[in-house]
């Protein structure tokens, strides 16, 4: 019998997703939703998500937890993966008693996390979703989801408007206040001296006298909307030839998940000596030292719902081009990068995670300019001064996307009241 892990993801999260629905809003007869009326109780501070995961949401959600231990919250960290296997008992433990839970992952996720833990371990507590998303209108599903959160936190004034367009056609315009724009905490490192910064380099495998241009993708969060091969079709059209003084490096994750597309790298790594593949996985430590590395990041992706890679590129002061449309505007200017025009498209993910949007008619995405983006990438590769000067501009830029993570303001929020 045909595992189901191996069947296209086309056909394998309709299946996945539809069972679980099913499960969920049966048991849901019981579960408590939030309302502003519910018998809540002062207590523990919990943050689950994929905490132990070198996955984007995993990233994210060890940020998050950071975040609040810096503004003195103590909180127990609670990774979510073992859940999973919790699903038919409900029998998984949530720790602490009563207070705050605030679960940083989506609506799928939150689903088994409710699923996974008796309700009445978590009836008591005020709860937080940070949720993310990146077409212009989530599932219907995340609007039913919504109803057993207090708060929605979400990462950028894009997804903020694709939720509150879910919510609006399906009539629930009550569920719009419980939004909340709340970037990611992106942290500053401390910028490497210059021989420090060459060793790191040469440990990464970068080679003296280029300009070192990065670009990554991570297949489960689908190679359509990242969109590498607007990527390498830009640098070819910077390059026509091999290029002598710069070379382009695509750092993926989980390829071997999707031979399709190691296929199509494959053929064109043959072609060209001045692009080159990375798969190595690496730890959040070692990704930030590895990109910091890099003179510039590259992403022509189609949309994010924050971009937290090139945050975290601007904060180490590496210069940016990307496309200027979705979550990532919320922190890039034409002063802080190189923003490549765009134009919208019809969704077409036939193959990853956008399966089925692509017949409506308002589920759209970036198709970026690659002429322009070729002559982004040329104009940055011959001018070092241009690189420094954005870097230092996207440095400063991502300086304020931490301000509402701080203590001050964080205390200020309606969950304190229940801590």
């Amino acid at each position: 019998m045909l595992r189901l892990r191996h069947l296209p993801l086309r056909y394998r999260l309709p299946l996945i997703h539809g069972a679980l629905w099913r499960l969920a809003q049966w048991r849901s007869r019981h579960w408590s939703k939030a309302t502003p009326h519910d018998n809540l109780r002062p207590g523990d501070f919990v943050v689950s998500g994929f905490l132990n995961e070198s996955l984007g949401i995993g990233r994210a959600g060890r940020l998050s937890a950071a975040a609040f231990r810096a503004a003195g919250y103590f909180i127990t960290e609670h990774d979510l993966r073992p859940a999973f296997r919790r699903i038919p008992g409900g029998g998984a433990d949530l720790p602490g008693k009563d207070g705050v839970w605030y679960i940083h992952a989506n609506p799928a996720e939150l689903m088994v996390a409710l699923l996974a833990h008796a309700s009445a371990q978590w009836a008591g507590r005020y709860r937080i979703g940070y949720w993310a998303w990146e077409t212009p209108k989530p599932p219907r599903s995340w609007v039913w989801m919504a109803d057993f959160l207090h708060e929605i936190w979400v990462p950028s004034r894009y997804v903020h408007d694709a939720l509150t367009r879910a919510f609006t056609a399906e009539g629930r315009l009550d569920l719009i206040d419980r939004l909340r724009v709340m970037p990611h905490p992106v942290p500053l490192p401390v910028l490497k001296g210059h021989g420090e910064r060459n060793a790191l380099r040469e440990s990464f495998g970068l080679l003296p006298g280029l300009v070192e241009v990065l670009t990554l993708f991570d297949t489960k969060s689908s190679a359509m909307r990242k969109n590498p091969w607007g990527g390498i079709d830009a640098w070819m059209r910077a390059f026509p030839e091999p290029a002598e003084t710069a070379r382009l490096t695509l750092k993926a994750s989980d390829l071997g998940d999707d031979r399709a597309t190691a296929r199509r790298l494959g053929a064109i790594l043959n072609e060209r000596e001045d692009i080159r593949l990375v798969t190595d996985r690496l730890s959040d430590a070692d990704m930030d030292r590895f990109t910091a590395c890099f003179d510039i990041v590259l992403s022509l992706h189609r949309s994010e719902g924050f971009g937290l890679p090139l945050a975290e590129a601007m904060a180490a002061a590496v210069p940016v081009i990307a496309t200027g449309y979705s979550g990532n505007i919320d922190f890039m200017t034409a002063d802080t990068a190189r923003l490549v025009p765009c134009a919208l498209i019809r969704i077409d993910d036939v193959e990853g995670p956008y399966t089925g949007l692509e017949k409506d008619p308002d589920q759209v995405w970036a198709d970026p300019d690659l002429e322009a983006a070729g002559r982004a990438i040329r104009e940055l590769v011959d001018s070092q001064a241009l690189r420094a000067t954005l870097g230092k501009a996207g440095r400063d830029a991502v300086c304020d996307l931490s301000r509402p993570w701080q203590a001050e303001r964080l205390a200020a929020l309606p969950f304190n009241a229940w801590l």
